[in-house]
């Protein structure tokens, strides 16, 4: 079988659209360029800032508290009811915001209340406000047990260390304090952010500084991202599956 030979085809097109065209490569093709130049610039700059330098770690240790009635700490398990004003379990989490003792709570197992008193899942939900020049955003979603809080960093952002001496008894000082600590070049200029995450079972302190990613708070998998002036707390509860778990025997006796 013979093919008919396939004729070659031309297109015309007009001189300055081919032209236009043409410069318009030559300027996507110059901005890439320079994009990357920049990048590359700004990497070995980055190198070079802190080449020939160590890692050091920063302490708060040595604070001493100056309230006068223990009573009135912040922190204390029925201080921390207080200022919550909760109405839910208390085996959940928050971030307290340690300049004006803001607690974001997590909700990631806040539930409502039916006539019958059946416990029924909490839709989810959206906060947003604006405290001690940050703003903090709050998404959570408690019948998937997840929750998310973004924080907006002013531009010095750093411990009002006198607020929190003021309003702390000292072995919960000594516990606000050692979240605080993160680790930083040599000559590096940094502060401690002034967050930490609470248990409100236990009552204990954990760090949100950009030195830690994640860790586990008993039932909860927190996840920490950091972004120029941006903070985003993640929190998932994850409890134990035990009935997932292989069943464990007695090894034989011979």
């Amino acid at each position: 079988m013979r093919y008919k030979k396939r004729e070659t085809a031309y297109y015309r097109i007009r001189a300055d659209l081919f032209w236009g065209i043409l410069f318009c490569i030559l300027l996507l093709s110059i901005w890439g360029i320079y994009v990357y130049d920049k990048s590359l610039n700004q990497e070995k700059i980055n190198i070079s800032e802190h080449e020939n330098q160590t890692r050091v770690e920063v302490t708060y240790e040595g604070w001493y508290s100056e309230l006068s009635d223990s009573a009135q700490c912040l922190l204390c398990t029925e201080c921390v009811l207080e200022e919550t004003d909760r109405k839910y379990d208390s085996d959940n989490i928050g971030l307290v915001l340690l300049n004006s003792w803001t607690i974001l709570d997590f909700q990631l197992k806040d539930y409502n209340r039916t006539e019958d008193d059946i416990e029924v899942p909490k839709d989810s939900g959206i906060r947003y406000g604006y405290t001690d020049e940050i703003s903090y955003l709050t998404t959570s979603e408690p019948a998937r047990g997840m929750a998310k809080i973004r924080l907006t960093l002013p531009e010095h952002c750093q411990t009002d260390k006198h607020f929190v001496r003021q309003n702390l008894c000292q072995p919960c000082l000594d516990k606000v304090a050692a979240s605080l600590s993160f680790w930083k070049w040599e000559k590096e200029e940094k502060e401690a952010l002034p967050f930490c995450l609470i248990d409100f079972q236990t009552s204990e302190i954990y760090p949100v500084q950009d030195w830690y990613r994640s860790y586990f708070i008993r039932d909860y998998w927190i996840e920490l991202d950091f972004e120029d002036m941006d903070v985003c707390v993640k929190a998932y509860y994850l409890p134990l599956r035990l009935a997932e778990l292989p069943l464990l025997t007695a090894p034989a006796h011979c």
